[in-house]
């Protein structure tokens, strides 16, 4: 019978440790000195099952399970645990918050893991709040640049005209009261060379600043300077306008003065190398006509130098009512012309330039005799190779072998 109860006891020990599931005896059916060590059996069961089920819901971080009661001596190190675990879920909130001073120190390795995580943290704080603090200062820069820009731009003589890069909306202009285009005009021209430029594909480049002129539908003309910049915070372009309408009538008066005879209107000798530097490298043909007055000097002795000049005058305007628009006609020398026929021949040139000699010497307007020579040179390709002061000079040569003739006409010497 002792074998009996013995085995029934260690069973129930076994299964105690070892079952998922308790197989408990009847302790009553035991003799009775062995009911004393069921009963305490049966407390060490209740113990063990408290730990398990304390042990699990730790396990699965339910921090408020129900604590085991004091007298369970197996839970005492689960609740060591479970207390530095509510300690520790409390600092990380802390941690959370911003707090990064927690320390742990009662976790061994974790200890070391969770104190250097706070540590990083903190630096990392640091260094953001000295980069939004750097932020902020830059930010302030931009603003007291942007209003000292925009007080700058406002003052400017200039009409300055910004666009947005993307959408291409203005996002402000000056409108300088001494411009006279309209903004809308103006933005219209501004937008179609950005199109342009865009097309060339030179926007690409990232510091790209480009100088362009414009005319507007009054003929008035503008020098622009276009360029990238961060307006406000917005990507844009910047396009500072000034007119240069009086710039463009004093070039172009100039360009009069250094291409055109004062006298007679039509161009001087820079005017005709200029134009037949552009007729060869076209590799155009035709004929020169070198044309020298005869009877100047007879005619500004008799009758004075403002005579001389309307006699020069009236030579050029008859040349120009009997050649062609396309004709190059210049002055080269006091009393000496040239004219440039292209796409002629040598016989048709030489025909119309008698017909226009004979007009010239049968004008009767003045009582004294007038007349012209002159001498015909081709423009080919080999004679090209002797350049224009060469073709000139052979011109003249053809030019005085009439002029030798003229003179015996009029009993000269």
């Amino acid at each position: 019978m002792e074998n009996k109860n013995c085995e029934v006891l260690f069973e129930y020990l076994r299964s105690i440790l070892y079952d998922a599931r308790i197989e408990a005896p009847d302790i009553h059916q035991l003799d009775e000195e062995y009911q004393k060590l069921g009963m305490g059996l049966q407390y060490l069961q209740k113990a063990v099952t408290e730990m398990k089920e304390y042990s699990a819901a730790l396990s699965k971080g339910q921090l408020s399970a129900k604590v085991p009661p004091r007298e369970n001596f197996l839970c005492e190190n689960l609740k060591n645990i479970h207390a530095n675990l509510n300690h520790l879920t409390w600092q990380a909130k802390q941690v959370a918050k911003g707090d990064y001073s927690q320390h742990v120190s009662y976790l061994g390795e974790f200890s070391e893991a969770f104190n250097t995580m706070t540590e990083q943290l903190q630096e990392r704080e640091d260094a953001l709040k000295q980069e939004a603090a750097q932020e902020k200062y830059h930010a302030s820069v931009v603003e007291n640049y942007n209003q000292l820009l925009i007080e700058l731009i406002a003052r400017s003589d200039e009409e300055i005209l910004i666009t947005d890069r993307e959408d291409e909306k203005i996002l402000y202009c000056n409108k300088n009261a001494g411009m006279r285009v309209s903004t809308d005009e103006m933005y219209h021209l501004c937008i179609e060379e950005l199109n342009r430029q865009k097309e060339s594909g030179l926007l690409k480049k990232e510091s790209y600043e480009w100088t362009w002129e414009a005319e507007d539908s009054g003929h008035r003309f503008y020098r622009i300077t276009t360029g990238r910049m961060l307006w406000q915070g917005q990507r844009s372009y910047v396009h500072i306008i000034r007119e240069v309408t009086a710039e463009k009538t004093r070039e172009a008066q100039l360009e009069v003065e250094a291409y055109h005879d004062s006298l007679t209107g039509i161009g001087n000798r820079l005017f005709f190398h200029k134009k037949m530097k552009e007729l060869v490298a076209d590799g155009r043909e035709g004929i020169i006509c070198y044309c020298d007055l005869d009877h100047l000097k007879e005619i500004n002795d008799t009758y004075g130098h403002g005579e001389g000049d309307w006699y020069i005058r009236f030579f050029a305007d008859m040349v120009k009512k009997n050649i062609r628009q396309e004709d190059l006609f210049a002055r080269v020398g006091g009393d000496e012309f040239c004219i440039v026929l292209p796409g002629c021949s040598m016989e048709n040139v030489k025909e119309r330039m008698e017909e226009i000699q004979q007009l010239f010497e049968q004008d009767s307007s003045k009582p004294y005799a007038k007349g012209f020579s002159f001498g015909l040179m081709e423009i080919s390709r080999e004679v090209e190779k002797q350049g224009i002061e060469g073709m000139i000079r052979q011109a003249d040569l053809m030019m005085y072998q009439q002029k030798r003739k003229h003179k015996e006409q009029y009993g000269q010497k």
